[in-house]
């Protein structure tokens, strides 16, 4: 009898586990433990996205996109991937289960890196050549809105934020912060006395780091005060050891998953820069080594894997971030940088 009623119970549980999985918006976590794991990789001096498969290290297709992609999201549901072109100032939309281009989107001008926000419903990109960012409705597929930047706007990024999105300008040494939510107000401006580059922020959109055209490292601020905060800048490597093909000493940054460490491009050093950010002030922890001239990075959303994308001996590197160590190169197409893993829904 205690035998069946145990049975009886595991029965009733497993069909509780499989109605939730069914019905509850978490659910779709567990659907997707199966998922197909990609990396999609601009070739920014051809014309293709490299499509690698994570389980075998290997590309297994290139999707044509126009001349000069440049940046890279996707949505939260991984379904659609957003690719801008530099060439055709259009952003290109993938259907990140065929690998195949769905639909075009016009841009007002030469876009850059563009970010999606949390839900979904939203896309901005930058414009390079016209001092702004246009705004994507997802829905709608098309842009609704631009909202003043300032001089060479080129990078977009959005945290795990209910409210906000960053643009920075490279000429304007700026970082303007638009409250999505209310009609993509301008929030907030943080200035700093040179060119910034790629920009990150934590999920509680307290911090900002920026890499600064002449530092090998970093700046940040504090988004309370929105003043800059400090600066962390590395000593370059021996002339022999720099990268022939590097012009500028750092180019790509992240937080790892978590918002504990940043990982910063030594574009001239041939590694990835770790920084622990815990505390009131950064201190290094290491450089890892990947391939020549690292102009861009990305994490695996678990955090345990990053990836470089080399543009001096076209490949990426895949890390482990736990072991400090390069565990792959994988070769891809001419010049690649922004690049981006997707866990593809089965």
């Amino acid at each position: 009898m205690r035998d069946r009623r145990s049975s009886g119970l595991r029965l009733a549980v497993s069909a509780l586990v499989l109605l939730a999985a069914a019905f509850l918006p978490g659910a779709a976590v567990g659907r997707r433990a199966g998922a197909a794991r990609k990396l999609y990789v601009d070739n920014t001096s051809g014309s293709t996205v490299s499509v690698i498969d994570l389980k075998t290290r290997k590309v297994t297709g290139e999707i044509a996109v126009g001349l000069h992609p440049h940046g890279l999201a996707a949505q939260p549901d991984q379904t659609r991937l957003y690719v801008s072109v530099e060439s055709e100032n259009a952003v290109k939309v993938i259907d990140t289960r065929t690998d195949r281009v769905t639909g075009t989107i016009h841009a007002s001008g030469r876009p850059n890196q563009l970010a999606v926000n949390p839900d979904g419903r939203w896309v901005y990109v930058a414009i390079n050549d016209r001092g702004t960012a246009d705004v994507i409705d997802t829905a709608q597929q098309k842009v609704v809105q631009s909202v003043e930047v300032g001089a060479g706007p080129h990078n977009c990024y959005c945290p795990a934020s209910p409210r906000f999105m960053y643009v920075s300008a490279i000429q304007g040494s700026l970082v303007r912060q638009f409250d999505y939510a209310h009609g993509h107000a301008l929030v907030k401006t943080v200035r700093f006395d040179e060119p910034v580059r790629p920009l990150c922020v934590t999920h509680d959109d307290r911090r900002l780091f920026v890499a600064l055209q002449p530092l090998h490292g970093f700046a940040w601020a504090d988004l309370e005060t929105g003043r800059p905060a400090g600066r962390v800048e590395r000593p370059l490597p021996p002339p022999e050891q720099r990268s022939k093909f590097a012009y500028l000493n750092t180019h790509g940054l992240d937080l790892r998953p978590g918002d504990r460490e940043l990982w910063v491009t030594s574009f001239i050093g041939n590694g990835l820069m770790v920084y622990d950010v815990t505390g009131d002030q950064p201190h290094y922890v290491t450089t890892v080594a990947v391939g020549d001239a690292p102009n861009w990075l990305t994490f695996s959303p678990d955090g345990k894997s990053a990836y470089s994308a080399n543009a001096g001996d076209n490949s990426i590197s895949i890390v482990d971030c736990e072991a400090r160590r390069r565990l792959a190169d994988v070769k891809v197409g001419p010049v690649p940088k922004r690049l981006l893993e997707v866990h593809v829904p089965q």
